[in-house]
């Protein structure tokens, strides 16, 4: 379909709305019926990689659920961050990226946040991406909650935890507890399917095992930069498609676990990029991640407790094109697998101290890089190995009974990398019943990945062996304050300092490619929420961001918005116990690398009917129901210099069933 200009009057209508409601917190769980006590307490893990409460830890911290999840339609991880205040979202028709606190390079690979699937690390060995959308390994149906740990986190968890970590918690056997089925219809030819087993044993064991997949043509779509007729006037159909398939199984018994997952994705590449042929339904993109972890916890004593985790992973990317002229089929692949295993120690030394240290090793076995032509002439082809090691130690300790400090540091080895030392220091007062204050500062560092220091291609890319680790020094504080049981305001005020930027640059507008250390970045913003819980069951969640990021220069950085408003609203309505969701979202023009995209509003709906006692439940839901046009930056591409933005879709829908038996 042919993209029109975005809609402004929607746009600025949406603002408006936006505006006139109070500043939103992000929730954690379905409030309704939780006291003051338990808002202020809601138990998170991947703060400090031990249970504690959200109010003592110094991070920022949001908790989604799968209520959550059900509630607002969310599709991908991706979606469920871009509706979290200081998170927004970009997507190029092939993969969707993360973007926090003004900081979302075009170029990136996700590869400056950490994702977790309960406590593993999914970031892969090559890219080091953390997979949000399509690609994810983890079906949204069976998450239990998400957990989202803003600011630094190298101290506990080392590279990549730049600005924050995220750990999908998925749902336990005892949760499913039978049987279920799902099945979800929507636009663009899209069909998905589940099926989910969870069920205990006489001998106390519990086995949790689901597969799903999804298979969608895509859209229409309409790109300005091939409007020729050597390129079919920039029009392309069944080119956006997707094909994905998951598996997912946990085997549990009394404190051992053993979890198998595994996906696979085939995306459709409709943009012709890096050169590629336009409107060529061979060019996909396949990216399949499996793993096998095997987790044991065991108490030592009632304040001591011990865990141990092995694991080994897999991942392959395959994107096969037609190159050049005459059009020759290329492939452009990668491979890495790897092993790894860690040991945690939690123990309160003494009333007033909570300890954690731990150890962790990873050995890349296989990273490998190579590009083909058909039959058998090989571009490129880069074989590598590397290990990474860290240790640990943080220690929490109550000062009074008001005021909790927490002191960590982490020192890392790797590869061809020199060491690197990630402190981090917060505090934590409880000033009242109502109002929790929090400062923290933290180092942390991303080591270039495989990708970014070894893979170069006549002409296109250089490679860059001397690249080293960027870094990140993060203040924040904040203050979150109950005004009754039922409102909830929050406010945090951060500053941040990232130097050695990794980043991609041409020395010229038509030269090859290549990663850089590339100087400094500065930051900082101010992040609002709030929340309002009404007796009759409706819940408002709102938030706003302000913020500024530039390079050493003060120039602004591209694709970074200065502003971004949200709102969450749901309503119970009085037949058949349905629920209507409502979401917000406006996000301020950003720069491209020619120009800006221009600000942009959107609203979705989800009606949803929740598990009843016949087993069913239903959901519908409609996304950018105005229908808005708008975009997102793309990253520079020498093979279309022309184009600085992807058009991203228009009004869309999804229907929802689950069987529970």
């Amino acid at each position: 379909m042919r993209i029109a200009p975005p809609a402004l009057p929607r746009s600025r209508l949406l603002l408006l709305t936006l505006a006139s409601c109070a500043p939103v917190a992000q929730g954690a769980q379905e409030l309704t019926e939780m006291s003051l006590d338990q808002l202020l307490d809601i138990p998170v893990v991947s703060a400090s990689r031990f249970e504690q409460k959200s109010s003592e830890t110094p991070s920022t911290v949001s908790v989604v659920t799968q209520d959550d999840i059900r509630q607002y339609g969310w599709r991908t991880l991706g979606e469920v961050l871009r509706s979290l205040r200081g998170f927004y979202v970009h997507y190029d028709r092939g993969y969707e990226y993360v973007g926090t606190r003004g900081f979302a390079r075009p170029q990136d690979f996700n590869t400056r946040v950490l994702l977790l699937v309960d406590g593993h690390r999914m970031n892969d060995a090559v890219y080091d991406t953390a997979y949000i959308g399509t690609d994810s390994i983890i079906d949204l149906d069976l998450v239990d909650h998400i957990e989202v740990i803003r600011g630094p986190g190298s101290s506990i968890y080392g590279s990549n935890a730049l600005f924050g970590v995220i750990n999908v918690v998925t749902r336990t056997a005892e949760q499913v507890n039978g049987a279920e089925v799902g099945a979800r219809l929507s636009s663009h030819g899209t069909v998905e399917g589940r099926a989910t087993l969870g069920t205990r044993f006489e001998n106390g064991a519990s086995l949790l095992a689901s597969i799903s997949g999804m298979n969608g043509t895509g859209p229409d779509l309409f790109f300005p930069e091939f409007d020729s007729p050597q390129t079919n006037n920039g029009q392309t159909s069944h080119t956006d498609y997707t094909r994905q398939g998951r598996f997912f199984a946990r085997l549990s018994q009394e404190g051992l676990s053993l979890t198998a997952a595994a996906s696979r994705r085939n995306k459709g590449m409709p943009n012709g990029g890096f050169g590629g042929a336009f409107d060529d339904r061979g060019h996909t993109q396949i990216d399949t991640q499996a793993y096998v972890d095997l987790h044991y916890t065991r108490n030592l004593a009632a304040d001591t407790e011990l865990s141990g985790r092995a694991f080994i992973a897999d991942y392959t990317y395959s994107m096969p094109g037609l190159y050049g002229t005459p059009p020759v089929r290329n492939y452009d692949e990668a491979h890495g697998s790897w092993y790894g295993a860690e040991m945690k120690l939690v123990s309160a030394l003494t009333a007033r101290n909570k300890l954690v240290a731990g150890l962790e090793h990873q050995r890349n076995r296989i990273q490998r890089l190579t590009n083909r032509d058909e039959p058998d002439v090989i571009n490129f082809d880069d074989r590598r190995q590397s290990e990474r090691s860290g240790a640990f130690v943080q220690n929490d300790f109550q000062w009074t009974s008001d005021l909790k400090l927490s002191l960590g540091t982490r020192y890392d080895w790797m590869s061809r990398q020199a060491g690197q030392l990630s402190p981090r220091l917060g505090a934590v007062y409880r000033s009242s019943a109502q109002t929790v204050w929090k400062v923290q500062y933290g180092s942390s560092f991303r080591a270039p990945n495989s990708y970014e220091s070894n893979y170069g291609f006549p002409g296109t890319q250089r490679a860059n062996p001397d690249l080293r680790p960027e870094t990140i020094k993060t203040w924040e504080g904040g203050v979150e304050h109950y005004l009754d049981s039922q409102t909830r305001l929050l406010a945090t005020a951060y500053m941040y300092r990232l130097d050695k930027l990794i980043d991609q640059i041409s020395e010229s507008r038509t030269g090859p490619l290549q990663y850089v250390n590339s100087g400094k970045t500065r930051a900082h913003g101010i992040e609002l929420e709030a929340e309002r819980l009404w007796r009759s069951g409706v819940r408002l969640r709102t938030s706003l961001d302000l913020q500024h990021a530039h390079d050493n220069r003060g120039n602004d950085l591209s694709n970074s918005p200065r502003t971004s408003a949200k709102m969450n609203l749901s309503v119970p309505l009085p037949w058949m116990s349905l629920r209507l969701g409502a979401e917000g979202q406006w996000l301020a023009s950003r720069r491209t690398d020619s120009g800006r995209v221009p600000s942009y509003g959107i609203a979705n709906l989800t009606l949803l009917r929740p598990m009843a006692g016949d087993g069913w439940e239903w959901s519908a839901s409609l996304y950018n129901v105005f229908d808005n046009r708008f975009y997102d930056p793309a990253a520079y591409d020498p093979g279309v210099p022309s184009r600085d933005r992807f058009a991203q879709d228009g009004r869309t829908f999804r229907v929802r069933a689950v069987y529970h038996f």
